[in-house]
């Protein structure tokens, strides 16, 4: 029997229910984009004005499902629409109910489960150096935090006892911003058997280190050890090898050429013991100073021997010949030395003529190495 709509109260066609979305096309949040629309065409058939009570809550209904379906049919728009609804904040409509329709049973919203913080997201803390900071004190500065830092993370640690290379780091600055020498060292030397890489060498200046704390023979041992891990003849091998050179330089010049006399001569001993132990052929410039250490010393015979050794050494590099000349000249044997000048000029050793190969004009060389042996010579005999 049909209603008279003229005697229905007017707050009985007011009766509305909030229904998300999907409630109000009739399907399930977990419908696939093809079962969304189905239920759409549904929808709208089921509430078609010819199967209304009235035509006004008809149309409010078309309306209403027009709306949902245009915000679930795009899917960009329905990912967020679903992001809310998990949260509990997606947007409702006002659906109307007939007269007499009683209110459909709450739908069973998807459960938010409480989101769980992660470990890696932890804002009481910030990262300094690799250690983790109290953001209270992260906002004092970085003097606050490096005070944190070694007073929960240095203070009374052990280099030897850590493996972290952020730590090692971190420590080798500290060690030597307070000269501590040793740790330092230390420190560096351990972060560089940790890690393997060669740009971790590179930042560790270790040369400088150990020029800095006088620590020559160590570091051209550390330094010489190490480079094994590269192949002879990669630049990673020059590199260190550069390194050795220039360490061991600086012990030649401040121990060997300087100091007591006595002290010059052992250097010198000691620096050729070490060259051979590390199966470096030493330089023309470390014989040098070896040989003036021993005749300062008046160790003439040793001085004699470390001469013939450099004469008769292979020369396997063209500007050596003008070093050898140089050695034999500050070692008072002029007549070899001038034997040796008058065969470079006539050419029996044609490399030493030849400008790229000694690194600059042979001429100009020559009449250098001349005018040094003249000199040399008016010397010698003045005192005599």
């Amino acid at each position: 029997m049909a209603v008279d709509q003229r005697t229905v109260p007017r707050s009985e066609h007011a009766r509305t229910e909030s229904r998300d979305f999907y409630a109000v096309l009739g399907a399930q949040p977990s419908a696939t984009g093809d079962e969304l629309r189905a239920a759409f065409r549904e929808a709208v058939l089921r509430h078609h004005p010819d199967r209304a009570t009235t035509s006004r809550l008809a149309t409010r209904r078309t309306s209403i499902l027009n709306r949902a379906w245009s915000e679930l049919r795009d899917p960009l728009r329905r990912i967020h629409y679903d992001r809310a609804l998990e949260h509990g904040v997606a947007e409702t409509l006002d659906w109307p109910l007939e007269v007499g329709e009683p209110e459909s049973p709450a739908r069973v919203r998807r459960r938010v489960e409480p989101i769980v913080p992660s470990q890696w997201h932890q804002p009481q803390w910030r990262n300094v150096a690799g250690f983790r900071v109290p953001v209270e004190v992260w906002l004092q500065g970085p003097v606050a935090s490096n005070r944190w830092i070694v007073q929960h993370h240095l203070a009374g640690e052990d280099w030897r006892e850590h493996r972290e290379r952020y730590w090692l780091r971190y420590a080798a600055d500290y060690y030597r911003d307070r000269n501590r020498p040793d740790d330092w060292i230390g420190s560096l030397e351990r972060l560089i058997e940790i890690d393997l890489s060669f740009d971790t060498l590179v930042r560790a200046h270790l040369r400088e280190a150990y020029l800095v704390t006088q620590m020559y023979l160590r570091g051209a041992e550390f330094l010489r050890r190490i480079g094994t891990r590269w192949p002879e003849g990669t630049a990673q091998r020059r590199f260190i090898e550069q390194d050795v050179r220039a360490i061991l330089g600086a012990f030649r010049d401040a121990r060997v050429r300087h100091g007591p006399i006595e002290e010059r001569a052992e250097a010198a001993e000691l620096l050729l013991n070490f060259l051979e132990a590390l199966g470096v052929e030493p330089s023309v410039a470390d014989v040098r100073a070896a040989v003036a250490a021993h005749r300062r010393a008046g160790h003439a015979g040793r001085a004699a021997e470390l001469v013939e050794r450099a004469v008769e050494a292979p020369i396997t590099e063209a500007g050596r010949w003008y070093s050898v000349l140089q050695l034999l000249t500050e070692s008072g044997q002029f007549d070899r030395a001038s034997r040796l000048l008058a065969e470079i000029a006539r050419g029996d050793h044609p490399e030493a003529l030849v400008a790229r190969a000694v690194r600059g004009n042979p001429a100009r060389r020559l009449g250098a190495a001349r005018e040094r042996l003249n000199r040399a010579r008016r010397r010698a005999a003045v005192v005599r």
